[in-house]
């Protein structure tokens, strides 16, 4: 992959770029070819599938949507390079519509949908006999119920470890940056429990500092965004409505807007945003939700 950006960077000097093009050119190359490392695609997966996989990503990511637009006419010129190399096939047409200047509003889940939400994978965990799959309902729950309870993105989540939990407070760190939020004495009696119940399945875990674990070719390695992801998607389709790691955060901070009305924005921060104004134009997408 690195060899392809260099070739990339190479191609664009070619056609007499900027150097500061080239080098945001090569940024974004960069953050797509990651995003299909993480999610486990390569080109011979069908393109429209990364693409719009890699969309939802951007709008989840980054607020600006001139950003948004920038990037992904950026991936068109980059696709259109590997098109060239016969990398990969044909561009599928549509891929690259721009987004339109005002984002849409947030939707949140409501009181009885969170409910739903957060007990699923508990049914699932008391219901099964499968040792195995028992043990996977109860990661599941423990994952959706910490993410509903702090607000932490399935980046945050899948990076967690044993170390960052201490008495009643847990410590996320990405990008250097750390944050420690408090947990309930619920779901920690829940972490323990599948502290337990994981040495017990995967006695080599106890080697492994990873709280969240896979089973089978991944047996005793950290899980990945992807399998956040398809967790979410399980629920979704069993429940019969969309419930995203996106709409979970949001309904959380929604929650917390409404109870502490008049709230300083600083009281909010909690959440990992770099910025205010990020966090202001969240906020603001919230409350034009139905």
């Amino acid at each position: 992959m690195d060899e392809l950006v260099t070739n990339y960077r190479a191609y664009l000097q070619s056609l007499s770029k900027s150097p500061h093009t080239i080098k945001q050119y090569g940024i974004d190359t960069h953050q797509f070819l990651q995003f299909m490392n993480e999610h486990h695609y390569t080109f011979n997966d069908p393109l429209g599938k990364i693409v719009d996989g890699y969309n939802e990503y951007l709008e989840v990511a980054f607020s600006s949507v001139a950003s948004i637009n920038r990037k992904r006419a950026s991936l068109q010129h980059f696709l259109t390079f590997l098109k060239q190399r016969d990398i990969i096939g044909e561009i599928p047409k549509g891929l690259f519509k721009p987004m339109r200047t005002e984002k849409q509003a947030i939707q949140t889940l409501s009181v009885n949908q969170v409910k739903l939400a957060s007990n699923y994978w508990c049914g699932v965990f008391e219901a099964a006999e499968d040792t195995e799959f028992k043990w996977i309902a109860l990661r599941n729950f423990c994952i959706m119920n910490i993410m509903l309870e702090t607000g932490v993105k399935p980046s945050e989540i899948v990076g967690l470890k044993w170390s960052h939990i201490m008495d009643n407070e847990i410590t996320f760190i990405q990008n250097k940056k750390i944050r420690k939020l408090s947990l309930s004495m619920t779901i920690l009696k829940w972490l323990h429990l599948f502290h337990l119940e994981t040495e017990a399945l995967l006695p080599l875990s106890k080697n492994c500092e990873f709280v969240w674990l896979g089973l089978g070719n991944k047996q005793n390695e950290p899980i990945t965004v992807k399998t956040i992801e398809r967790i979410f998607q399980s629920t979704s389709e069993k429940l019969g409505f969309k419930v995203t790691a996106t709409s979970l955060r949001y309904t959380l901070i929604d929650k917390e807007v409404k109870q502490l009305h008049g709230k300083q924005l600083e009281d909010f921060m909690r959440y990992g945003y770099s910025r205010k104004s990020v966090l202001k134009e969240r906020l603001n997408l919230i409350n034009k939700s139905p």
